[in-house]
This record gives structure tokens, C-alpha cells and sequence, in this order.
């Protein structure tokens, strides 16, 4: 009887280390580095249409945490400003601080007139994890923006750059360490979520964006596909750079 039970026990705590090394490497699987997140945007971006290529562009993932550390700061302004942020549509800037990823969404900065009350210029950023504090990045995004439209030498005013909105929508939130995955995701939902695309193009700026995936525009389901995709991605690029 006594064997019976201890054997019982082994086997339940062998099960126990299991699921934890499955957890652990189910987490570590979660947390991207700035080279596969790099990657992943690549194969994304070959992934859509040369129509939203013309409208839509996305920024380096070191490019805001290098200028806010000051590190390459006059190449960085250059190199935004080859992107030609005044004529798109929507740029994708990830900012990789503290540890953790989010992302900024420049809306609209094709149209310079925040009079406009349709596609006026405006800000968006999504943070997968509320408690990390997304506004303490406020002034640092004012300040980067600032200096993008000094290098562009436009002719807008500090007042009028001020008064571009800036907003921190409700967004999903994680679990785990898997803030560079939303990221990915969000970039996702915004290539190929046409509702999402009708939402940022037709709110006028009298309207916010604080529920901006409550209209049915998120699907949970979807975003455990998406994960699943960056893990194949990472797993075949392990496989790639083993050979």
C-alpha cells in the first residue's frame, strides 16, 4: 500500500517538474528580442499588399529607446526621416523601454492641419500591460516628435505639434512576457483587420480611440493563432541558424 502510494507520489511530482519546464519554455518562447522581432516584421511586411506598402511604414525597434538614450540620435532623425512620415498614412513606431514593448501609432501625419476634424494628425499607444505605466512615456514621444518635424524643417509650429492628441486606447492585456508579441500582433490588426482600418480612418478627431478593440475587432482566438506563428517563426529560424 505504502509502495503504491509513494510510487503515485514520484509520478505526480515528475508530471508537476514537467509542467513547469513546459511552462518555462513555453515563456522563454514568449519573449522576443529585438533580432526576431525584427525579423517577424520583415515577413510580415512581405505579406501585404503594395497598395497599404505606399500608406503605411514602420520604424527600427531600437530607433525611440536609442533617442531617448541619446545614443545615435542625429542618424536615427535621418534615417526616420527617409521613411517619409508625411506621406503616409499610418507609421508603426515600437518602443522597446524598461524592459518592455508597446506601440506607438502615428495616424495621419500626411495631413497637417489639426483643423481638419476627420484625419487630422494623432497619437495611439497600446500597451499590453496597463500597470507598466504607458504615460511615463508621454513626454519622451513629444519630445521625438518635436525633433522628427525640426529635421523634416516643416513649418508647423510647437504649438500646433502640442496639440496633436495623444491617446493610451484600452487594449488586451498579457499574461506572461509576451508584450513583443501583442506588439507584432496590434501591427497585424492594423494590416489586416479591415474593420480596424474603417475605425482609425473615418473617427474624427472629436472622437477618442479609449475602446478601440471593442467593437468586435479583436478575437482571442485569433491572437493564439498569431502567438503560435511567431513561435513556428522562431523555431524555424533556431533550426535555420543551427544548420
Amino acid at each position: 500500500m505504502n509502495s503504491s502510494i509513494s510510487k503515485a507520489r514520484m509520478m505526480g511530482a515528475r508530471a508537476s517538474v514537467l509542467e513547469q519546464v513546459e511552462g518555462l519554455e513555453e515563456k522563454k518562447k514568449d519573449k522576443l528580442d529585438t533580432h526576431i522581432f525584427e525579423l517577424y516584421m520583415e515577413d510580415l511586411w512581405t505579406r501585404i499588399d503594395e497598395d497599404k506598402k505606399s500608406v503605411y511604414t514602420y520604424f527600427d525597434s531600437l530607433w525611440f529607446n536609442n533617442y531617448i538614450q541619446g545614443v545615435n540620435k542625429s542618424n536615427i532623425l535621418k534615417w526616420i526621416k527617409a521613411k517619409k512620415l508625411f506621406s503616409r498614412r499610418i507609421a508603426f513606431v515600437p518602443i522597446v523601454c524598461w524592459g518592455h514593448w508597446s506601440l506607438l501609432v502615428l495616424c495621419h501625419f500626411d495631413n497637417t492641419d489639426c483643423s481638419d476634424t476627420k484625419k487630422g494628425p494623432r497619437m495611439l499607444v497600446l500597451d499590453s500591460l496597463n500597470t507598466a505605466g504607458p504615460t511615463r512615456v508621454q513626454s519622451s514621444i513629444r519630445r521625438f516628435i518635436l525633433d522628427i518635424y525640426k529635421t523634416e524643417e516643416r513649418e508647423e509650429s510647437k504649438d500646433f505639434i502640442d496639440r496633436i492628441r495623444l491617446e493610451f486606447p484600452k487594449v488586451p492585456q498579457q499574461n506572461g512576457e509576451e508584450c513583443g508579441i501583442y506588439v507584432l500582433y496590434f501591427i497585424y490588426c492594423f494590416l489586416q483587420n479591415r474593420k480596424l482600418a474603417e475605425v482609425i480612418e473615418n473617427k474624427g478627431l472629436e472622437e477618442d480611440f479609449s475602446q478601440l478593440f471593442d467593437d468586435g475587432s479583436f478575437d482571442p482566438e485569433e491572437l493564439e493563432n498569431f502567438r503560435n506563428d511567431v513561435h513556428l517563426f522562431q523555431a524555424n529560424r533556431s533550426t535555420k541558424t543551427e544548420e
